[in-house]
């Protein structure tokens, strides 16, 4: 991909900077945890047992967000409106993320943020972050925990959600997955298996605790980061980041200018952008067998085209 690096290297930078703002949304966690009937201030009063908040991307998603929030659009002068739910710990919230084909349904959600790309204002939301505890209680036990991770695991893919190999990285096979797991702060490259309660421990003791997951479905693609931010002898914390991104904004977002195009302009730029993401992946597919790795030949990238044009 043009303007790109080492994908690799790229990610790691990533995670870095992403493992600070973890901590950060960890304290304002542990800072906040006190009894509250409602949520934060400018949102409508919420309870733990409500009924699961529907979230859809498009113009139904600024409805959905109308419809459970009084707090105002964030317009930024970058261009990107902001719109948010929050909840305040213990009582968290419960929405589930309409996708096209799927859905996702998520618990003990702390906070949710949509974006909206002013430029492109009647394509509604596009982006959608959750922030979320894995488990009911903020503190848990690593049992419990493991628990709720392999519930996560199989929701997954009781909702079909697959595997998403960014198009220029390279195709790693599901037999190494535990391998690269390890090797690379816990990212899973075969959703479907899930980890033994040692193979979890020995995990996170190597990836200081993280597990992140790359998927998609229909017209999303969705990273899912999974980080313990507390343990002791005798509990543990994690924060769930759900990033969801659809790919109409992914894609046009990948080529320079696209905004500007007409149609015959936009696909031969989706073109180019395709052959290009096909040069990067072979080199880095290339230095991935040099490590030791094997890649998915029958590994085929999801046509976006139909969501881009």
């Amino acid at each position: 991909m043009k303007g790109r690096c080492d994908a690799r290297q790229g990610w790691v930078l990533i995670m870095k900077n992403y493992s600070l703002f973890i901590c950060i949304i960890a304290c304002i966690f542990l800072n906040s945890c006190k009894p509250a009937n409602n949520i934060t201030q400018g949102n409508k009063s919420m309870n733990q047992n409500q009924d699961v908040i529907a979230l859809h991307f498009g113009e139904q998603g600024i409805q959905d967000f109308a419809k459970n929030s009084n707090t105002p659009v964030d317009r930024q002068p970058a261009g990107m409106n902001f719109l948010s739910l929050d909840w305040t710990p213990p009582k968290l919230g419960r929405v589930s993320v309409i996708t096209e084909k799927s859905n996702l349904e998520i618990e003990n959600v702390i906070s949710v943020l949509g974006t909206q790309v002013a430029r492109r204002s009647n394509d509604g939301i596009q982006i959608m972050d959750i922030d979320a505890s894995l488990h009911p209680n903020e503190y848990t036990t690593s049992q419990e925990a493991y628990t709720a991770y392999t519930k996560l695991v199989r929701q997954i893919n009781d909702k079909q959600w697959k595997q998403y190999f960014l198009p220029f990285s390279a195709r790693i096979d599901k037999q190494d997955n535990f391998k690269h797991m390890s090797e690379t702060m816990g990212e899973v490259i075969d959703p479907t298996y899930v980890l033994s309660f040692k193979e979890w421990q020995d995990v996170l003791l190597k990836t200081s605790g993280g597990i992140i997951f790359n998927l998609y479905n229909g017209d999303v693609e969705l990273g899912i980061s999974l980080q313990r931010t507390y343990q002791d002898d005798k509990k543990e914390q994690y924060i769930v980041r759900y990033s969801f991104e659809n790919f109409k904004y992914a894609g046009r977002n990948a080529i320079s200018g696209s905004d500007k195009m007409n149609s015959e302009q936009l696909k031969q730029a989706f073109e180019t952008e395709v052959a290009n993401n096909k040069k990067a992946r072979k080199t880095e597919e290339n230095n991935m067998k040099k490590e030791g790795y094997h890649i998915d030949e029958s590994y085929i990238d999801p046509d976006i085209w139909p969501y881009v044009k």
